[in-house]
């Protein structure tokens, strides 16, 4: 267990572990009164106890009170409950809400991420989608302005219709301010009672903008998660999109993706990048991350019991049992 799930290691009804003394005071009991040796120890000399003994050099076999002590500590250990996270229920994991910043720049128009980076960063939203049914998403576009495209959702069919339709010539301002889109991301997530993630779909972000992507690490349980488009070398600008501008183009030419400028805003707020790849290795590095960052924030939650994991050693317990139906078991005790 990592050392988190270590401090958080207790017992739900402690009272229980008063049999394990009881069972190690019995196990002394009957072990000096079934044991020959102990018997006469007091008697012979122990240089002749062993050659008078019969079987005393043979490997000894395990005795039925040897047993009764392993079941009465596996008894007392289950009942005392054993626990170390939180009971988290299936519909507990589908409710954590997931807020997509797309990105709706000229840049995003380059083909250097065929058939281009926006197009690339629909396709990653539907594999998303797809691995989170049942849970509720957000879209927001954002250029020089941010714009709530749809409010939480779990309909995927509602959210297709709109992502067609998402093009940087949509934007009434030029520009790209991802603080607008994490302050309007932040006041969607303030009405939810689960924690959330903020996820950015671009090609980069300005680092001077760290100190703000760093103030909402430090004010809201909810995680920053970036996922990157386009190459270092940057590209050309697909002929059959309407950019509407050249605001972030250089000679026609969508830039490079910053990467390091994104890991080094990302590591002053605390947050995660995945870089998109051909193919969905970065969909489960996003599902992964979503799902243990509402797992770790729900164990804090003092208001969810925990989980009792006493039952995991009623298996051991019911295999030793079995072995009182051995036969002569029975007469070992006599």
């Amino acid at each position: 267990m990592p050392d988190a799930t270590l401090e958080q290691f207790h017992f739900l009804r402690p009272v229980w572990l008063l049999i394990i003394p009881f069972a190690i005071w019995l196990h002394f009991r009957l072990r000096r009164n079934f044991s020959t040796a102990l018997v006469w120890k007091s008697v012979i000399a122990p240089h002749l106890l062993e050659s008078l003994t019969v079987g005393g050099k043979e490997a000894r076999r395990i005795r039925p009170y040897q047993l009764m002590t392993a079941a009465l500590v596996l008894a007392a250990l289950a009942l005392a409950g054993p626990t170390w996270q939180r009971e988290i229920t299936p519909f507990t994991e589908d409710r954590a809400p997931l807020i997509v910043a797309l990105e709706l720049t000229p840049t995003m128009l380059g083909i250097d991420q065929p058939p281009s980076r926006l197009e690339r960063a629909k396709q990653k939203l539907r594999d998303l989608l797809e691995r989170r049914k049942g849970a509720r998403t957000a879209v927001i576009g954002y250029a020089g302005s941010a714009h709530a495209v749809l409010p939480l959702t779990d309909d995927t069919r509602l959210i297709e219709i709109y992502l067609e339709s998402l093009t940087p010539d949509l934007m009434p301002r030029e520009g790209d301010d991802a603080t607008k889109a994490l302050a309007l991301a932040q006041s969607m997530l303030a009405q939810e009672d689960a924690v959330g993630t903020i996820l950015f779909m671009t090609d980069g972000i300005d680092r001077t903008l760290a100190p703000r992507f760093a103030d909402h690490a430090g004010a809201n349980k909810d995680q920053l998660m970036f996922l990157a488009f386009g190459t270092t070398a940057g590209g050309p600008i697909a002929k059959n999109e309407k950019g509407g501008s050249s605001f972030g183009l250089v000679d026609g030419k969508a830039p490079g993706t910053d990467l390091d400028g994104i890991n080094a805003m990302a590591d002053t707020a605390a947050a995660t990048v995945v870089q998109a790849t051909p193919d969905l290795a970065d969909i489960d590095a996003l599902s992964r991350q979503i799902r243990s960052h509402l797992i770790n924030t729900i164990q804090q939650d003092q208001r969810l019991q925990w989980r009792d994991f006493g039952y995991v050693l009623v298996w051991p317990l019911a295999f030793i049992l079995l072995l009182w139906a051995r036969r002569g078991w029975t007469v070992n005790w006599a």
